[in-house]
Parts: C-alpha cells; sequence; structure tokens
C-alpha cells in the first residue's frame, strides 16, 4: 500500500510540495480543483507502474527550477524513488484509470486505432492469459530466432549459388573431370569470342558522288541587258573602244559609282552639260548594276562546285573504305578497289579553267550574253569523266562488299553465352561440392529441422492461447455489457476478438439501436454516435472489468483520476458503487477528484462498510507562484451550504470558537433567509431581499402558511435592521461599521431563538 507521498518537485505545478504530514490509507481521497495537478499526479502514478520516465519528463514544471524528483513511501518501508530521470523501484502493482489510460487504450481523437486495440488487449488479459501469451510470445521468439538463422545461412550460401536458386545449387552433381572440361570450354570460347568480332567488324562504304551545280553559273553567264539607252549606249562604247583597254568599261563603272554627278572626283569641274556623263547615267543604272554584283559572285559559285576540297573528300572516303578492305584481308581475299585521283583532278581542273574562261568573258562583256549550250554540254561531258572515275572505284568497294558478306556468310555459328553457361555449371558444381559450403548445407538442414519444429511449438502455443483468449475475452466483453447497463448506456459489444495482424490486438465493435458502429470511420462512427460521456463510460467499463477480473486484485493499488467526468447523476451513482466494490477487493484504492460532493458521498459510502480510520481526505491547493501542494480538508465543511455554512458560524461564535466578528454579523441575515426558504419551501422566491421576504410574510393572505411566521416578522424586522448595516447591498459604507461584542451577540442569540423556538 501507498502510505505517503514523501514529495514531489519540478513536475507540473507539483513544483515543491511536501505530503509527509498527510499519511493515506486504504481508501485515500485527493481533492483538487480543475488546472491544480490532479492529472500530473496521475501520471506519477502511472510513471511509477510502468517505469516509463516520459510521463514525467514531458511535465517537468515549465518556469520551474526543480529537476522532476519523486519519493514515494510504500508498506513494510519500501520507497521507490524518481531521480536522474528514472526510477529506482517501480510498482506494477498500481492500476491507473486517468486519461493516458483513455488515449493509449480505449480511443483518442473520437478514433480508435490499431494501437489502442492491442494496448486494450494487454491490458484486459488476466494472469492465465497473460502467461498463455508470454509463452506464445517466447514460442513466437524461438520462432523467429531460428528463421532468422535460416535466413543467414541462406544468406551465406547466396555468396555461392548467383544466377542460380538454392535448391538448383543443392541438387547439382558432381563432376569429377571439372577442371578439364572448364579448359576446354575456354578454348572454344576463344574461338566463338574471334568469331564474334570478326561478325561485328565495319564493311566498306561506296564514296559519295559529288554534285555539278552549273545552272547557276551558266544563269550569271546567259543574262544580259536590253533596256539600256540606245543612243546612251552608242555614245559609251564609242568612247569605250576609242580608248582600246581591256576592263574599261568595268573601271569606269565602278569610277562613276563614286561621283556625286555634279563635278568631276578628278579635277573637281562642274560636269553640267558634259554629254558623256548623261550617257553614263543612263548606261549605268540599276540593272546594270546587279547585273555586275551577279557576275562578281561567279567567282564564289565556280569555287564552290570545282574546288580541290571536292578531290580532297574524295580521295578520304576512299582511304577510309580502303583501311576497312585492308583489315577484311587476314580473312578474306579482296581485290582493292582504285581511285584514280589525278585523273579526277585534271578532269576537276579543266572544268575550273574553262569556267574561269567563261567568267573572264563575262566580266569584259557584262552586258552580252555569255556560253553556249554546246560550251555547257562540254563541261557537263567533263563532269561525267570525274563522275565514271567515281563509279569505277565504288564498283570496286561493292565487289568487296559481296566478298566480304559472303565469308560472314559462312562462318560458323558458335553462341560464346552457352559455352559460359556451361562453365559457370561447372564452376557451381565444385563450389558446391567444397567442405565449407557442404558443412553449411548441414547446418542449414539442422536449422530448417529446428524451424520446423518451432513453428510447430508456436502454433501449439498459440492453440492454447486462442482458448484461453476466447474463455477470457467472453468473460470480459459480458463483464463490460453488464456495466454498461447498469451505466443506462444505450450500446453495447456483441463481441470481442481478437487477430495476431500486426501483433496480438483485440477486435470488437459496438452496437446501437441495431447498428453496428464503425470504430475509425464510417456511418454510423464511433465518434459521432457515442457522447463524451458515452466514450469515457466505455472507457471505465473497459478498465473496471479488467481489475474485477484480476486474480491479484487483493494486492494491487487502483488508482482512479475524476472517475465521474462527464457523468449524469445516475453514472455517478453507478460509479460510486463500483468504486466501493473495487475498493473492497483492492489493497488500496485512491481516487482523486474535482467533485468536492461526490467526494463526500463515495467517503460516506465506503464508511458504512469500513473504519473511519481507514479512509483519509486530502486536497491540493494553489500556493504561491500559483503552484499546489497536499493539504488538509474538512470535506463536509466544504460540502455545506450557505444556511449551514452561517448557522455553524453563529453557533462557533456563541460558543466562543469564532474569531471575526465582522464574518459573524454578516451571517445573520443569509441564516435567517435560509430558515425561511427551508420552513416554506417553494414560497418564496430566492431572488427577495431580505426585507421584501418579511413584507411577503405580513402580506400573506390569511389560508397561506406564511402566516404562521407573522408572530416573528417584528423580530426579523429588528434583527434585519441590526444586520442589514453590515451589507453592502443596504449600506454602501458597511465596512466602516463598528461592531460592539455584546450587542452582536445579543442579536445572535435572537436569531438562533427564531431558528430553533420558531418564535421571538
Amino acid at each position: 500500500m501507498l502510505e505517503r507521498i514523501h514529495r514531489v518537485k519540478g513536475i507540473g505545478l507539483l513544483h515543491d510540495a511536501d505530503g509527509r504530514q498527510h499519511g493515506l490509507k486504504k481508501a485515500s481521497l485527493i481533492y483538487a480543483d480543475n488546472g491544480v495537478g490532479k492529472s500530473t499526479l496521475a501520471s506519477i502514478f502511472r510513471s511509477c507502474a510502468s517505469n516509463e520516465p516520459r510521463s514525467i519528463s514531458r511535465r517537468k514544471t515549465i518556469d520551474g527550477n526543480n529537476l522532476p524528483e519523486v519519493l514515494f513511501q510504500f508498506s513494510n518501508g519500501q520507497q521507490s524513488a524518481f531521480t536522474n530521470s528514472s526510477w529506482d523501484t517501480p510498482h506494477p502493482e498500481l492500476l491507473v484509470f486517468d486519461a493516458d489510460f483513455v488515449e493509449q487504450n480505449v480511443y483518442a481523437g473520437g478514433q480508435v486505432t490499431t494501437d489502442q486495440r492491442k494496448n486494450l488487449l494487454q491490458f484486459a488479459l488476466g494472469t492465465t492469459a497473460v502467461n498463455a501469451q508470454h509463452e506464445y510470445d517466447q514460442a513466437d521468439n524461438d520462432a523467429l530466432a531460428v528463421a532468422q538463422a535460416v535466413r543467414d545461412l541462406t544468406n551465406q550460401l547466396a555468396g555461392f549459388h548467383r544466377g542460380m536458386s538454392l535448391q538448383q545449387f543443392r541438387e547439382l552433381a558432381e563432376v569429377a573431370d571439372a577442371d578439364a572440361k572448364i579448359e576446354s570450354l575456354n578454348e572454344r570460347i576463344v574461338e566463338a569470342q574471334n568469331i564474334g568480332l570478326i561478325q561485328a567488324k565495319a564493311l566498306p562504304r561506296k564514296l559519295d558522288e559529288p554534285l555539278f551545280e552549273i545552272d547557276p553559273i551558266f544563269g550569271v553567264l546567259e543574262r544580259s541587258l536590253t533596256e539600256i539607252d540606245f543612243a546612251a549606249e552608242e555614245r559609251v562604247k564609242q568612247h569605250l573602244d576609242s580608248h582600246e583597254k581591256p576592263n574599261l568599261e568595268r573601271w569606269i563603272s565602278d569610277g562613276y559609282s563614286y561621283g556625286d554627278g555634279e563635278r568631276c572626283p578628278y579635277c573637281n569641274q562642274s560636269l553640267d552639260g558634259v554629254d558623256l556623263i548623261h550617257a553614263y547615267r543612263s548606261y549605268f543604272n540599276q540593272d546594270y548594276n546587279q547585273l555586275k554584283a551577279s557576275v562578281a559572285g561567279l567567282g564564289n559559285l565556280i569555287s564552290t562546285c570545282t574546288s580541290d576540297g571536292v578531290i580532297e573528300r574524295l580521295q578520304a572516303s576512299f582511304a577510309t573504305a580502303s583501311a576497312i578492305i585492308d583489315g577484311w584481308q587476314e580473312h578474306v581475299e579482296v581485290p582493292p578497289p582504285e581511285f584514280d585521283r589525278e585523273a579526277a583532278k585534271h578532269a576537276l581542273t579543266e572544268i575550273r579553267a574553262q569556267l574561269d574562261a567563261l567568267r573572264s568573258s563575262k566580266e569584259a562583256k557584262l552586258l552580252e550574253s555569255v556560253g553556249s549550250e554546246e560550251e555547257k554540254g562540254e563541261l557537263i561531258g567533263k563532269w561525267h569523266k570525274l563522275i565514271d572515275i567515281v563509279r569505277l572505284c565504288n564498283e570496286g568497294i561493292d565487289n568487296a562488299v559481296n566478298l566480304i558478306t559472303t565469308y560472314k556468310a559462312g562462318l560458323a555459328a558458335v553462341n560464346p553465352d552457352v559455352l559460359r553457361h556451361f562453365i559457370v555449371n561447372l564452376e557451381m558444381a565444385k563450389t558446391r561440392y567444397r567442405q565449407d559450403v557442404v558443412d553449411l548445407f548441414s547446418r542449414l538442414d539442422l536449422a530448417i529441422s529446428q524451424e520446423n519444429a518451432a513453428k510447430s511449438e508456436k502454433q501449439r502455443k498459440k492453440d492454447a492461447l486462442n482458448s484461453i483468449m476466447q474463455t477470457t475475452l467472453e468473460n470480459y466483453k459480458d463483464r463490460i455489457n453488464e456495466l454498461l447497463v447498469a451505466f443506462g448506456a444505450q450500446f453495447s459489444i456483441p463481441n470481442i476478438d481478437f487477430n495476431y495482424r500486426g501483433g496480438l490486438r483485440s477486435n470488437y465493435n459496438l452496437h446501437m439501436r441495431g447498428s453496428n458502429i464503425e470504430l475509425a470511420g464510417g456511418t454510423p462512427d464511433f465518434k459521432t454516435s457515442l457522447s463524451e460521456s458515452d466514450k469515457r463510460t466505455l472507457a471505465f467499463a473497459f478498465f473496471v472489468a479488467s481489475v474485477e477480473s484480476d486474480v491479484d486484485l487483493a494486492n494491487k493499488i487502483v488508482v482512479i483520476d475524476d472517475p465521474m467526468s462527464s457523468f449524469d447523476l445516475n453514472r455517478k451513482q453507478q460509479t460510486r458503487a463500483i468504486l466501493k466494490r473495487v475498493h473492497d477487493n483492492c489493497e488500496q484504492l485512491i481516487v482523486l477528484v474535482h467533485d468536492i460532493h461526490f467526494m463526500r458521498t463515495l467517503r460516506d459510502d465506503i464508511v458504512q462498510v469500513s473504519p473511519p480510520q481507514d479512509v483519509v481526505c486530502v486536497k491540493l491547493k494553489t500556493v504561491a507562484n500559483r503552484y499546489s501542494n497536499f493539504d488538509v480538508i474538512d470535506v463536509d465543511k466544504e460540502c455545506e451550504g450557505s444556511y449551514f455554512r452561517c448557522h455553524r458560524t453563529l453557533g462557533e461564535y456563541l460558543d466562543g470558537t469564532t474569531q471575526s466578528s465582522m464574518e459573524v454579523a454578516r451571517s445573520i441575515r443569509p441564516m435567517l433567509e435560509g430558515y425561511l426558504h427551508r420552513r416554506f419551501p417553494g414560497m418564496i422566491n430566492s431572488g427577495l431581499l431580505f426585507g421584501q421576504v418579511i413584507n411577503l410574510i405580513n402580506d400573506a393572505a390569511q389560508d397561506s402558511p406564511l402566516t404562521h411566521a407573522q408572530n416573528i416578522t417584528t423580530e426579523l424586522n429588528e434583527i434585519n435592521n441590526y444586520a442589514g448595516q453590515y451589507h453592502h447591498d443596504t449600506n454602501p459604507a458597511a465596512d466602516q461599521v463598528q461592531i460592539i461584542d455584546g450587542e452582536l451577540r445579543n442579536f445572535v442569540e435572537r436569531a438562533i431563538r427564531v431558528v430553533h423556538a420558531g418564535m421571538a
């Protein structure tokens, strides 16, 4: 049993809480307002039970300077301390129901997850089922271990049989003369590889025949101009002929383009009135200039199609083809092709010379057509001589290609890959019967045998666990449904099953109003069909059903945090009955509550059958810096209504135990108001001031029960006149009124007499 909470430091609002003065009993009820530390204390209990430090470390005091620390005192002098982020002695006998239990085992965010169903099953199992599960887990671990051994040995063997399955490798026959066969196959591979290289060798390519672009050239040569003014033409020609200078026309044309038409560029004399200049202007017009530009471009056209590069390209192609053919000579005799480079070059030179002569003629006679069809035909004939040289060479190349192709077709089709496959199999056979590999197979066979035995044992343990689980969960389900009925829930659990997908976990569903409730999504679903009270009820039923089925409950400490959260009156009553029953059967019950009236009623339920000294009530109160600490609590006083509290205050004053005279003076009127409300229930509006209540009694009809109090209205008025001076609603300066003790005692006695005797 947990006898005392010595200290809690640095955890949530329990920054430096000291509980040494507050011994705990078999029934320990701890009260606290919301936000004072109940959940923190529950998490500390949970951490101590599960030996899980994170429940504490995540609640470290935000603005505190203490490291998380806890010291519990248990029976027989045992202590359990949390320091340096760990427990020295965990206590698994602590069974804790709190928000963490709900979130981990039942639901979170309106959904029931796979992990929660798995955790719930672990929590719900009884001792027999837990032992059976441990045995199954051990068998499962054993099976995993031998399966891992099989995998390890299989992986070791994998390095020896790559490209072949393990079974194929195992079944290989031993080959006595494997090395000799491998050597023979390697020799055949060399031959096969040579054949492959021959098949892959390139074939020679023919020379590309060059094109002779003669039409653009003759298009320029044959062009003439007839639109020049005849008189101007005659005048210019006479002038040109008189000088008998070749290319004079071109020289004059070029010079004319530099003049401005007004003055001579040589002597700067005026050209106005010079007939020859007027003739030049007509003669050298735009068409003339365009023709002259075309003739100037003839050189490029001729160079393009008759340059030495034509022969060089042909020679380069011929050299490449000849080299390829030479590479085949070791396999097949091939007559080498010939390319008469000099003849080709000579033909091209003649063509270029003839074209250059035509170009010069055109430049001398710019306006006349130059080059006849005969000359054009002659040039084409010379070009054909060049083409004939190329074609003769290509015939030799074609012949070489045919000879090589015929040779390749006659080669034997030997596949080196097939030969390599034979060698691989022979090498595998050699490896298969190496002593280290034989030993690995022996170990693998033993591991496989052990794996089969482990699988059988695992199945046997699984069958035993299944049988126990079915019985355990059936009883668990029935108890949960009994609790749900007692709580007035409109839903039930028709079935709780389990499966091994992703680890052993529970599988259940809810039934409400003829429909199944989906636990995660779907319609209708858990989130929207159940109220918060229903969800909390389900979680509490899960917890209680498990606790009550625990055969070792007499040695367990049950901790309940806020058991009636979101519960209505009926469910609160059922919760008290359940907690009393748990208290009667467990070693210790610790309940954390925020409802003082629930706490008092639960205490009263327990002391009906248990000695009062076995029940203790403690509270968490707010101290400096809004931290929390343990303190004593008078449950009866905390639960008093205004009437009883005021009545007690006046009685204590008369007994000489109350210190504040102002509190006594201000308690007179509320006590009398409470007395009248209880004497005449439902007849006096709670919103009336005391003076108005007195008037209501005085004005009551003869048949009204209020008339029975008319004998004390004079007394009530006098008492009210005295007591009213201490209340701000009737006297704004109430705090400044001096109290005379003798006078106060007189009116207190009179007020008590009214209540006790019903008269002045």
